[in-house]
């Protein structure tokens, strides 16, 4: 559990640095990018040189946040020698960080500090800021501000009321606490833009991406021995030039509002020649970290992923079929212990 001893020592590290180079996750959320945001804005008031990677473009609707023009998508202008200070946020594992082989090679000479709130994380950096009872990541970021008097605008409490509705599926899920209700309050004391939040994150959807939507959720199936519902999204379902990949965010959240079924698996056809698997629960006794972490995954007990490549999957049988196979697999294997 973080103290404020590392807090203060992670801040007096971030301060000291030249040109620290921040990092949000692949395919970012709400929460990476807030925490993120929030911390870039910070740096830059300060006047501090600094660059911010991501490995994906973010999704247009999150183009009210302060900052979030000036992220770096393109690895190769990315030198870490340029670099004295990495922080990795809301990065569960360094695989997530899009840029794991060149930090792994760097670590001896480079300090990385890991602020995340992710229980399957394995603490790989020198710096260590990790609160897995935590609703968010930008909740770490708001008391990590908090404990070094850091002034929060209504830009950074924005940027970071953000995080907290996307984690807590506006304050529907298990993930929501005490802390984060009240902090929540507090960026709203601040100046939080409540309507731009509602605007862009909960009212983004057109008629296309709807139609799409129905699409998906017709496919949607139960298996029955383990009681988990899943579907898949394909390339083909992107064929549309008035469909992006961003129109789909939110359905596996809204299919957590199935009744009587232990978890839900959504399945997606990546670009990356990669099916992405992302898993919600709301059931208390079912951990569907453990799930992901079977491929290679995690996440939190109610909402996780993993990704496989497709190549190992070889031609004999649907990349669907293939995973559902699997997972039931793994269950079989562990007499259900993984839920």
């Amino acid at each position: 559990m973080p103290t404020s001893q590392t807090e203060k020592q992670i801040y007096k590290t971030i301060d000291s640095s030249l040109n620290p180079l921040l990092i949000s996750h692949e395919n970012p959320d709400g929460d990476t990018l807030g925490a993120s945001l929030a911390l870039s804005y910070h740096l830059t008031s300060k006047g501090k040189k600094h660059k911010h990677f991501c490995l994906n473009q973010p999704a247009d609707y999150f183009s009210y946040l302060p900052h979030i023009e000036k992220i770096i998508t393109d690895q190769s202008e990315i030198d870490l020698n340029n670099h004295d200070l990495i922080i990795a946020i809301d990065c569960g594992s360094i695989n997530r960080t899009g840029l794991a082989e060149n930090l792994t090679k760097a670590k001896n000479n480079l300090t990385i500090i890991n602020i995340d709130h992710h229980y399957s994380n394995d603490n790989y950096g020198h710096y260590n800021l990790v609160s897995p009872t935590a609703s968010s990541t930008s909740e770490i970021m708001y008391k990590f501000f908090e404990t070094n008097n850091v002034e929060v605008d209504k830009y950074i409490a924005t940027a970071l009321l953000t995080g907290i509705l996307s984690d807590t599926m506006n304050f529907t899920n298990a993930a929501t606490t005490r802390d984060s209700l009240k902090i929540a309050s507090e960026l709203l004391k601040f100046g939080a833009r409540t309507g731009q939040i509602v605007n862009n994150l909960m009212q983004n959807k057109n008629v296309f991406a709807l139609k799409l939507w129905g699409k998906i959720l017709s496919r949607t199936e139960i298996q029955p021995e383990y009681n988990f519902a899943y579907t898949a999204i394909a390339r083909e379902d992107f064929l549309s030039s008035a469909i992006e990949r961003e129109d789909v965010d939110g359905l596996v959240n809204f299919l957590s509002s199935l009744q009587d079924v232990n978890f839900i698996l959504v399945l997606s056809e990546e670009e990356d020649d990669t099916i992405k698997g992302s898993l919600r629960t709301t059931k208390e006794n079912i951990d569907v970290a453990k799930i992901a972490q079977a491929f290679g995954g995690g996440g939190h007990k109610k909402a996780a992923g993993f990704k496989i490549e497709k190549k190992i999957m070889g031609e004999t049988i649907g990349w669907k079929d293939f995973i559902i196979s699997a997972i039931i697999n793994e269950l079989n294997k562990t007499k259900s212990q993984l839920l």
